[in-house]
C-alpha cells in the first residue's frame, strides 16, 4: 500500500492544497511561515486518524487530541487550526484531508475478503475535523460505497496493518529525540514476545521480583491509606510488553572521538542517530510495514557536509518506503524528478513545474543565462565545450532541444581540482550536474575526492577513457586526420608518425614530445592554444571528426545526459 495522493482545505494557514501527488521521496519547500510544517501536521493528523487512533480526553469544547500509537500525538483545537479569519463567518466550519492510497493485487485481494468491497486500485478517504467530532467518508464509485462506508473500524486497522508512520519534527529536543529512538528499538524489540526461550526467562525474572513488588505494594498501601482512607489497595505490575521491557533498559552510546550516551550529544547527532535506525530496519524488512516517513527540516543543526550524508540515507529510506520532507536546504531537494517538489506559499499547495519556482521559493537568485538551467554539464577547459557541444547536438535531438531552451548548460572547471567546489556550487542552486573529464590522474582524483565528500554520484560523471590507454582525454577522441594539416600549417609540425600513435601516453604528452623533436619550445600558453585550435577545427566537421573506434565515452555521455533530461517531468 502506497499513499499517494493528499489534499487539505481551511487547516491552519492552507487554505487549499488540492491532490498533492506524493511520490517515494516528496519534498515540501517554501518561504518561512507560510506553511509547510502545516502540510505535513495536516497529513500526520489524517494518517492518525485514518488508522484507528486512540482519541484522548477533551481538554476543553473543540480540542481533541489523538495518539498515533508511538510518541507522537496529534492535537486538533479549532480555535486555533481553524483558519482565523473564517471563524466569524463559519461558526461551525471544519478541517478536511483527503488521503488515496494505491493497493498492489495482493492488497486488492486481501481488502475485498476483509472488507467484502471490491475496489478499482485506490482506496480515497476523506476526514473532516469540526469543533467536537470527526467525519469519514471512504469515496468510490458504484454501489459499493454504501458497503463501504459502514466498514470504517475494518478499513482503518487494514490501513493500519499496512502502514507505518513516523513523525520527526523540525523542533527535536533531547528528550523527544530519545523517545524517537528508544521507540525504534521497542519496535524491534518486540519480535522476542513470541519466542518460547524468551518467554521462560522473563517468567523467571517476573516470579523473582514478585515478593519484592507485593512488599513494596504494601508500604505505598498504609502510608497512603493514612491520607485517603478510600484507597483499598495498590499493585506493581510487570511491564507485558516485552519490545517496551528491554528498550527502557537499553542505552545507546556513540563514539565520536569520546564515547558518550546518545542523550548527551546534539541534536543533530540524536537526530541522525534516529533516521539512521530507520534505515538500518527498512533495509532489514524489520517494521513489517511500509513506512510513511514525515521528516521536518531535517538539515537542522546539521554541517553541509553532513546534509550531504544525510540525503544518501533519505534517498536509501525512500527505496522501499516513503520520505516526505520539509526543508530550506537546496541539497535537499528532489532535483530531477521536479513535481516531486511541493511549493507552499500565501495558502496555497501546489507541485512545482519547473526548478526555477522552487527556486524563487528558497530565495535562490539566478543569472538569466542560468535561470531555466535545469542540468549542467561540467567539462575541464573551454575547448571541451567548443568541442563537446555540436557533438552531442549530432548525437541527440533531446540533447540538442536542451541546450536552444537553455534547461541543459555546459560550464569549464578551469581543471579538474575544482569539480567538488563546482558541483557543490551547482548543485546548491537547484541544477543536476553531470561531469566529463579526462583520465587521467587529476580527472580520477578530483572525481574520488567529490564521492568520497558526498558531493558527486556514480551515475553524475564519465571519464574520457580510451581503450589500451592508462591516460587518455578528449583529444585522444579525435581523428588525426581532422586536424593534421591545421598543425602542418600553423606550427610546421607532423603529427602522423608511429611516436604520435602510440598508447602509451595521453594526447598532449605526445604533442608536446613532438613538438620538442621538432625544435619548437613548449609551454602552457601554446598547449592551450594548440588544444583550442584543434577543437574548433574538429567542431567544424561535428561527428566525422570522431574517432569511430573511440566513441564509446561519447556514446555513454549522451545516454547519461538523456537518462537526466527524460526525468525533468
Amino acid at each position: 500500500m502506497k499513499l499517494i495522493g493528499f489534499s487539505a482545505k481551511n487547516y491552519r494557514s492552507i487554505s487549499t492544497a488540492y491532490k498533492l501527488p506524493l511520490a517515494d521521496y516528496t519534498v515540501i519547500v517554501g518561504p518561512n511561515n507560510e506553511g509547510k510544517s502545516n502540510i505535513l501536521k495536516g497529513l500526520g493528523l489524517a494518517l492518525t486518524l485514518l488508522t484507528g487512533s486512540k482519541q484522548q480526553r477533551f481538554r476543553r469544547p473543540g480540542f481533541m487530541s489523538y495518539s498515533n500509537r508511538g510518541i507522537e500525538r496529534f492535537d486538533y483545537d479549532w480555535e486555533r487550526d481553524y483558519p482565523i479569519n473564517l471563524q466569524t463567518i463559519e461558526l461551525e466550519g471544519r478541517s478536511e484531508f483527503t488521503c488515496e492510497f494505491e493497493l498492489t493485487e495482493a492488497e486488492l485481494e486481501e481488502f475485498k475478503a476483509k472488507i467484502k468491497v471490491n475496489l478499482n486500485s485506490v482506496l480515497k478517504a476523506k476526514i473532516s475535523i469540526g469543533k467536537s467530532d470527526v467525519k469519514f467518508d471512504f469515496v468510490m464509485k458504484g454501489r459499493g460505497k454504501e458497503s463501504l462506508n459502514k466498514k470504517r473500524l475494518e478499513i482503518s486497522e487494514f490501513v493500519n496493518e499496512k502502514l507505518l508512520l513516523q513523525y520527526i519534527p523540525a523542533i527535536r529536543t533531547s528528550d523527544l529525540a530519545i523517545n524517537i529512538v528508544e521507540n525504534l528499538l521497542e519496535r524491534e524489540l518486540s519480535t522476542l514476545e513470541d519466542n518460547p526461550e524468551f518467554k521462560e526467562v522473563v517468567k523467571v525474572i517476573t516470579k523473582l521480583q514478585q515478593p519484592l513488588l507485593k512488599k513494596i505494594a504494601k508500604s505505598l498501601k498504609e502510608s497512603i491509606s493514612g491520607f485517603i482512607p478510600d484507597v483499598k489497595n495498590i499493585s506493581i505490575k510487570n511491564r507485558e510488553n516485552v519490545g517496551r521491557l528491554i528498550s527502557s533498559s537499553c542505552r545507546v552510546f556513540v563514539d565520536d572521538g569520546i564515547e558518550t550516551d546518545l542523550q548527551f550529544k546534539g541534536d543533530g547527532v540524536i537526530s541522525l542517530t534516529a533516521i539512521s535506525l530507520l534505515q538500518h530496519f527498512s533495509k532489514q524488512g524489520s517494521l513489517n510495514k511500509g513506512l510513511v516517513l514525515l521528516l521536518e527540516e531535517p538539515e537542522s543543526h546539521l554541517h553541509p557536509k553532513a546534509i550531504h550524508s544525510l540525503k544518501k540515507v533519505l534517498l536509501e529510506i525512500s527505496k522501499t518506503n516513503q520520505v516526505i520532507v520539509t526543508t530550506h536546504s537546496p541539497i535537499i531537494i528532489e532535483r530531477l524528478q521536479v513535481k516531486h517538489n511541493v511549493i507552499v506559499e500565501n495558502g496555497r499547495a501546489i507541485p512545482a513545474n519547473n526548478v526555477n519556482e522552487i527556486r524563487q521559493s528558497l530565495g535562490i537568485t539566478m543569472s538569466d543565462n542560468l535561470a531555466s538551467a535545469y542540468l549542467v554539464l561540467l567539462v575541464e577547459g573551454e575547448e571541451d565545450i567548443v568541442l563537446l557541444k555540436p557533438w552531442l547536438e549530432e548525437k541527440s535531438s533531446k540533447i540538442k532541444s536542451a541546450f536552444a531552451n537553455a534547461t541543459l548548460i555546459i560550464d569549464h572547471l578551469g581543471g579538474a581540482t575544482n569539480i567538488g567546489y563546482k558541483t557543490s556550487l551547482y548543485k546548491n542552486n537547484l541544477c543536476n550536474v553531470i561531469a566529463y573529464l579526462d583520465n587521467d590522474e587529476a580527472g580520477r582524483k578530483g572525481v574520488s575526492d567529490a564521492e568520497n565528500k558526498g558531493i558527486l554520484k556514480t551515475n553524475e560523471y564519465v571519464l574520457s577513457f580510451c581503450r589500451g590507454m592508462q591516460n587518455s582525454e578528449l583529444e585522444d577522441l579525435i581523428d588525426l586526420n581532422s586536424y593534421r594539416q591545421l598543425i602542418i600549417d600553423e606550427y610546421a609540425v607532423d603529427l602522423n608518425i608511429p611516436a604520435f600513435k602510440t598508447n602509451n601516453k595521453q594526447w598532449s604528452d605526445r604533442v608536446r614530445e613532438l613538438f620538442r623533436l621538432n625544435g619548437k619550445i613548449w609551454s602552457d600558453k601554446l598547449e592551450g592554444e594548440i588544444k583550442y585550435k584543434v577543437a574548433k577545427k574538429a567542431a567544424s566537421l561535428k561527428l566525422t571528426s570522431l574517432n569511430i573506434n573511440k566513441i564509446s565515452t561519447i556514446d555513454a555521455l549522451v545516454t547519461t545526459i538523456e537518462n537526466v533530461l527524460g526525468k525533468q517531468g
